[in-house]
């Protein structure tokens, strides 16, 4: 694809988060995310104390009273802030220098994009507080943008580690750390982030 359709279509899929975001923060799919918290989440825990940014889990991964749904959190660890940072970092220690650069900032931009949308959207009518500012899913962008570097890096890995992140977003909602219309809010951003990253890398080879 030419860089130039990659920057048309990356504007496109950010008009529709943005589009996204603004239904969410008017209340208008809260029906969508409760009907799956009620029916959609086996591994949810009762909230505790209302935290914005979960510090313990920055770090550690989450454990959950199943075993199914602590092998669950583990398998969305990988895409926590602090994996997902070591885990660009090294890749950019294997790419020439500009194209480390550009895929540092491309996890940089998504986390603080993630991070300004919690802190400005807060959606209504929703059962759970806890799910009331977490739009977007920080954990499906960086599964996206992790899955976008490694196959940058190394070819080969680029197809597993799709097939992981693609997964992610389906543990969540599972686990009850994010509603569908968060997770969805995340994939729309990586996308969009990584097709103008896609056309930076581009730009620079030619």
């Amino acid at each position: 694809m030419k860089a130039s359709r990659r920057i048309a279509l990356a504007v496109l899929v950010g008009a529709a988060f943005l589009a996204l975001a603004g239904l969410v923060w008017a209340g208008a799919l809260s029906g969508l995310d409760n009907h799956a918290i009620h029916h959609w989440m086996p591994w949810a825990q009762p909230p505790g104390r209302h935290e914005l940014v979960h510090l313990r889990a920055v770090f550690l991964p989450e454990t959950r009273s199943t075993l199914g749904g602590t092998l669950v959190g583990l398998w969305t660890y990988p895409a926590s802030p602090f994996i997902s940072l070591v885990v660009v970092l090294l890749c950019a220690r294997f790419l020439e220098r500009r194209a480390a650069v550009a895929v540092v900032a491309l996890w940089v931009v998504a986390n603080a994009i993630e991070l300004t949308g919690k802190l400005t959207i807060t959606r209504p009518s929703i059962d759970v507080a806890n799910l009331r500012d977490s739009f977007p899913s920080g954990h499906t962008v960086r599964a996206l943008v992790l899955a976008a570097v490694l196959a940058w890096t190394w070819r080969r890995a680029g197809a597993p580690a799709l097939a992981w992140a693609l997964t992610v977003p389906l543990a969540l909602v599972a686990l009850g750390d994010h509603v569908p219309t968060d997770v969805i809010g995340g994939a729309l951003l990586a996308a969009s982030l990584i097709l103008l990253a896609r056309s930076a890398l581009s730009r620079m080879d030619t």
